[in-house]
């Protein structure tokens, strides 16, 4: 018997509980239709159902958010961070994200984390990594790359998964084309701008199809050291670095991007920072193939090459008295020794990158090609700098 009472106990035990959970749903709905459809006070209304209105913070507009977030309700700052972040409001953002980070969940802060990425707020993203509230994931790795972290200690995979190289799986040269070009960087931005150039390139191939073909970009960061300022050239280790011995042999050229300095050429090597335009990299392409500056060069440089005589490059005779090729026109490149002559009465693509590369360079291109047979300086893993002759 005494059994049985227990029972009916329980039972209505269980049936308030019910009735009271039921009833305080209702009253939460009640509430939040009051605040999105009449004047109630949104504040006093989350109070009265906090568990209800949680739920649903998605549905409020920013004004009812503002005044909840603003009152330190942490699942109300995070929304409201979120649709600010969405607006393109970051900065505003970042109090509300930044006061209740530590009551979000692991999912919420993983959200969090993707939309600042989205807005590339690397800043914001280095702060949560320094408070251990950055998930593990694909946001960090992005945050790795960013932050130039070695290439030992970031996921092979995930490089492969967005479409670039490690050390350990660069692709084999393309047998059809005239020149395969080993393409790296050491940071984020670099990678992804190089398969910008690469992709540009790919549409409207210079000076024809197979000259050139490019690898994947390969992140190299930690295999060595880029110093360089925005006013000066760009300048990476390649003699003392890490990286000299594991490039393979196989390719003709190598682009390397760092993020900063202005872009130049050393014995087949590329160096042409983040920031640049594709009609600068196109520019230093054709250096490759022996071209020079249409504009004044440096004196250190014109002191050697404008001392000699006749075709210094593709585009460039130098007159110590002799005539120059027929409709040929003076160029700006020597200040000294003899007088430089170059095909354009107009800026080409050698004086001013941003002209683009005109038919009638396109055609030198060619001609020179066929006529030196592919025949150029290449990259070489035994780099050597001293005396270096640098085209920028």
């Amino acid at each position: 018997m005494l059994t049985q009472v227990k029972r009916f106990k329980l039972i209505g035990v269980l049936l308030c509980c019910l009735l009271i959970t039921g009833s305080s749903n209702h009253l939460g709905a009640i509430g939040f239709w009051h605040v999105l459809n009449t004047k109630a006070n949104v504040l006093q209304s989350y109070w009265n159902s906090p568990a209800y209105f949680s739920d649903h913070l998605e549905q409020f507009p920013k004004t009812s958010l503002a005044i909840l977030a603003r009152n330190q309700i942490s699942s109300a700052q995070y929304m409201y961070s979120l649709k600010l972040i969405k607006s393109s409001k970051s900065d505003t953002a970042k109090p509300f994200w930044l006061s209740a980070i530590n009551d979000l969940t692991i999912p919420e802060r993983k959200i969090l984390a993707t939309k600042l990425l989205e807005q590339l707020r690397w800043s914001d993203l280095e702060l949560l990594a320094s408070k251990n509230k950055l998930p593990a994931g694909d946001v960090l790795n992005h945050l790795k790359l960013q932050l130039k972290t070695p290439q030992s200690k970031v996921s092979t995979a995930f490089i492969h998964n967005l479409g670039f190289s490690s050390l350990r799986n660069i692709s084999k040269p393309n047998k059809q084309c005239m020149f395969n070009v080993l393409t790296m960087s050491d940071h984020r931005s670099g990678l992804y701008k190089l398969t910008e150039f690469i992709n540009t390139y790919n549409k409207q191939p210079e000076p024809r199809e197979n000259i050139f073909c490019f690898s994947k970009p390969v992140y190299v960061a930690g295999m060595l050291e880029c110093k360089s300022s925005t006013s000066k050239i760009a300048n990476c280790d390649w003699q003392l670095s890490k990286l000299n011995n594991q490039l393979p042999n196989n390719y003709d050229f190598i682009v390397m991007m760092p993020k900063d300095g202005t872009a130049n050429v050393t014995k087949g090597t590329m160096l042409i920072n983040s920031k640049a335009k594709y009609s600068v990299f196109l520019h230093e392409l054709m250096h490759f193939n022996g071209f020079e500056d249409e504009y004044a060069l440096p004196k250190t440089k014109q002191a050697w090459l404008c001392a000699k005589t006749g075709f210094v490059a593709p585009n460039l005779f130098i007159s110590h008295g002799e005539p120059p090729p027929t409709d040929w026109h003076k160029a700006k490149s020597c200040q000294q020794g003899g007088i430089a002559y170059k095909p354009s009465e107009n800026w080409s693509i050698m004086q001013y990158q941003q002209l683009g590369l005109s038919a009638q360079y396109r055609q030198l291109w060619l001609k020179h090609l066929d006529t030196t047979n592919g025949k150029f300086h290449r990259h070489s893993s035994a780099l050597t700098f001293a005396n270096k002759t640098i085209l920028n």
